[in-house]
This record gives structure tokens, sequence and C-alpha cells, in this order.
């Protein structure tokens, strides 16, 4: 008959039971085996599932024929043992007393399942509680973070208006200042206007005495050639006029100088057995019965005769090159070139005595406006120089060139 205690027996309990109950069924023959529990007999898992659990208990439960074949198969037939084994012992012999016991076991097993799930809730609670608080850090950190974002946007919102703000600012003084400039610009184009002008008068004028100047040269060649008065009259009174009034036409504009050049064709040389180092090249030059032009390298004859590039060594060169014009037997027309490191362009100026000074531009050293001189020159043309490359430049050019070695030596024995 259908107990109900079978009902509420957890198959946990009588796992032994069950076990027993399968193989049972399994050595029976098919029809045997009762038709509710072919499903059970048929199962080849491990465990049976609860529903077929629950049905084969149901069945030992009610079929004592069933229950003598499952009791066959049982190892512990111990109704007093502990664990499964005991219970499906209880279960299957059914001893005196066996459903109190039964259903102790089953109410202990209960509490025992009771004990875990109120262990495993507080495991959950606890860890619900700690997700939770985690959840209120999290909470807490990203109001902070918020908190942190909304001072950084302020900031930034701050700082973007104070950068416009200077932009503003930097614009207007930018407005300003272009104003000026434009202003000064202006202002700089009527100067600049009025000193075109200007120049172009200063043009006009300095042609204008160049004109008379070349005139002034022609009519004087013309005397000396003609032998009339002033150069060739030997009238002494005459002749220092005529030279005062070339010295006051040239001197006016010493610009004169780059335009009024010789006409005059030169060919000529040392005397035979002359050297040009030695200083009686000097004497013969002096000596020359005809007007001429002396090119100087002036640093390349400082160093040999002071030692050095100084304003000392210049000074006194040039003062011996002033002796020298005055002691020419015809006007020298003498320039002594300088490299110069400071003017963009060349410069000319007086020197003493009448000497010209040269001043080379910058990028340009002495020794290539002396050989752009020697290829300009017509007139007759001595150089004084002892670098190589100047001495055969300018004797291409048709030049006498007079070693500085020479010059030096004359200045030291006059």
């Amino acid at each position: 008959m259908f107990n109900a205690l079978s009902g509420v027996i957890p198959p946990e309990l009588v796992q032994t039971a069950i076990e027993a109950g399968r193989t049972a069924l399994r050595r029976l023959d098919d029809d045997d085996v009762p038709a509710k529990l072919r499903k059970v007999a048929a199962h080849q898992g491990g465990r049976l599932p609860v529903p077929l659990s629950k049905a084969l208990i149901a069945a030992l439960d009610d079929d004592e024929w069933l229950r003598e074949k499952a009791i066959e198969e049982l190892e512990v037939d111990d109704p007093a043992a502990e664990g499964p084994a005991g219970a499906a012992a209880l279960f299957l012999l059914r001893p005196e007393g066996w459903e109190f016991e039964l259903g102790r076991r089953v109410e202990r097993l209960a509490q025992t399942k009771a004990s875990g799930r109120v262990s495993e809730l507080d495991g959950l609670v606890a860890e619900a509680k700690a997700r939770e608080a985690e959840a209120k850090k999290r909470w807490q950190a990203a109001k902070r973070q918020i908190k942190d974002l909304e001072r950084l946007r302020r900031e930034e919102v701050e700082a973007v208006r104070a950068q416009l703000r200077e932009l503003r600012e930097a614009d207007r003084i930018e407005d300003e200042e272009h104003a000026r400039l434009v202003g000064e610009l202006e202002e700089a184009r009527s100067r600049a206007e009025a000193a075109h002008q200007k120049e172009i008068a200063a043009g006009e004028t300095l042609k204008a005495r160049l004109r008379k100047a070349e005139n002034l040269r022609a009519d004087v060649e013309k005397r000396v050639q003609s032998g009339g008065t002033a150069w060739g009259s030997g009238d002494p009174i005459a002749l220092a006029r005529h030279l005062d009034t070339l010295v006051r036409t040239v001197e006016a504009d010493p610009a004169l100088l780059e335009f009024t050049k010789p006409t005059r064709e030169r060919a000529w040389k040392l005397p035979p057995g002359a050297r040009p180092d030695d200083r009686n090249a000097v004497d013969w030059l002096a000596r020359q019965p005809r007007p001429f032009t002396l090119l100087v390298d002036g640093y390349n004859v400082t160093f040999r005769l002071s030692g050095g590039p100084d304003a000392a060594a210049r000074e006194r060169l040039n003062e011996e090159l002033s002796r020298f014009k005055l002691r020419a037997k015809t006007p020298v027309n003498v320039v002594v070139v300088y490299d110069s490191a400071i003017s963009p362009e060349v410069e000319t100026g007086a020197g003493p005595g009448g000497i010209w000074l040269r001043y080379t531009k910058l990028g340009l050293t002495a020794d290539d406006e002396i050989r752009r001189l020697a290829a300009e020159t017509v007139e007759p043309l001595a150089v004084v120089s002892s670098d190589r490359e100047v001495r055969e430049g300018s004797e291409q050019f048709g030049a006498i060139v007079i070693w500085s070695e020479a010059l030096v030596a004359w200045i030291q024995g006059r």
C-alpha cells in the first residue's frame, strides 16, 4: 500500500535503495517490468532524474515484490547504519519503527539542507551587502569625479575666455601697430621720394661737373701736347694755377675719380736690367716724363713695412706715398687700395698730399679691386704688390709691376 512518507523522502537520502531498485529492474525481463517503471529501467545515464527517482521510490514503497528484488541487490542491509545506506535499509527492510526513524532522518536532512540554505543565504546577503558597499564607494567616487570634472570644465571655460580676451587685446594692439607702421611707411616713402628727387638733381649736377672736368682735362692734354702754356711752357706760376684748378675740380667731389678715366693707351716696361724688387725701380718710376697711375696694394706693403695692418702702418705708408707723388717728375695719380670689412660699397677718399685712399666693399678683396682697376685703366699704369695673382693679373693688362719689397726699400733708404 502507498505510504505517505514516500512522497517526502528526498531521493538523495535513499539513493542506495534507488540504485538497488534500478539494478533489480534491469535484471527483469522486459515483459516483467511494470509499465510505470519502464522509463526508469530504460534510463542509461548516471543518477536518475528527480521525477524518475520519485516514481521508483513510490513503486518500491507500494510493491513488496519489487522491494524484495531490490533487497537482494543491497550491499549494506543494516538499518542502523548512517547515511544513505542505512536509510535505504530502513526503507526496504522496514523493521519495527522504521517509519519514525526514517522520518527522523528525513527531518534531519531537511534541517541540514535548511541550515546549508541559511548559510548560503547568509553568504548571499553578505555578498549583496559587500556589493552594496562597493556600489556606494563607486557612487561616492563617481560623485567626486563628477565634481572634479565640473571644476575642470569651469576652469577650462575660464581659460578659454581668458585666451579670447588676450587674443582680442593682441588683435587690438596689432591693429594699432599696423596703423602706426603704415603711417611710418607712408612717411618714409614720402621722404624717400624727396630724397630720390634730390639725388636726381645731384646726379644732373654731377654730370655737369663731370663734363666740365673732362673738358678741362682735354684742354690740359691739348696744351701739354702742343707745348703751350702750363705743362709745356715751363712757367711755374701758370703751372701752379692749372694744378690748383685740377685739384679743385676733382676734390670738389671724389666720385669724379670714378668717371674721369684717361684715354691715352699705355705701353711701357721697366728698362733692361731693372729688377721689380729693387728700390731703383721706384726711383725710375719717379723720373718718368709722362703722367701715370700708381696702384698700391696697401696691406701687402704695410706688412713688409711695419709688420701689420694697423692704423699707424697705414698712416706711414700714406705719408710716404704722398712724398713719392711730390717728388715725381710728372703728375702721378696715386691710389692706395685697402681691404675693408665694414662698408657695403667701395669707398674712395682723399689722402695726404693728394693721394687717393680706396676701401673695398664687403666680400671684395683689395686684390680683386686692383685687378679690376688695372683692367679698366687705359693710361700708363704701375702696380705695387708682391702678391703673385695681383702681379700676373695686372701685367696681362699692360701694367708695370713693382714688388712691395722695392717700395719698402725705397722708403727705408731715403
